[in-house]
């Protein structure tokens, strides 16, 4: 299988970073970025896809709201990524997610593995397709399927 070129997987490494960084805080119009305009999540262990932008920024101003005393960790390990065509790469990576409250350590609040279709949109890498197996989790759906 043909390797990722170093920069773009320098850069691709790099969404994965900004995908967590934004889901933790809250921000939903840096969340909803890190997908292409008609990119896909599927949380397939509990029933849940979301697709487009719109529906990301609204996933998570959601999320952000049910959560108003706790802060959250997203750490992705293991990162693979395999080389499809020029514009588009094969991801998988290992999720644990904590939950806390402040001053205290958090406590692992999910585990999984994500399968990703991420593609170079306009020169950016952009997530086409998120699909996260739980091995376990805490998280409840913010939004009704759709």
């Amino acid at each position: 299988m043909p390797q990722v070129p170093a920069q773009d997987y320098v850069e691709i490494q790099n969404l994965y970073a900004l995908y967590n960084l934004c889901s933790d805080a809250g921000d939903a119009e840096g969340y909803a970025a890190c997908f292409t305009e008609d990119g896909v999540l599927v949380l397939a262990t509990i029933g849940l896809t979301v697709t487009g932008r719109e529906s990301f920024e609204e996933f998570k101003r959601r999320d952000k709201a049910g959560r108003p005393h706790i802060y959250r960790r997203h750490w992705n390990g293991s990162i693979h990524l395999e080389q499809v065509d020029a514009t588009t790469v094969r991801g998988r990576c290992y999720l644990l997610a904590f939950n806390g409250t402040p001053a205290e350590l958090p406590a692992i609040a999910d585990c999984g593995v994500y399968e990703d279709t991420i593609v170079k949109e306009n020169g950016a890498w952009k997530f086409a397709r998120r699909h996260l197996e739980m091995d376990a989790t805490t998280f409840k759906s913010p939004v009704a399927k759709g």
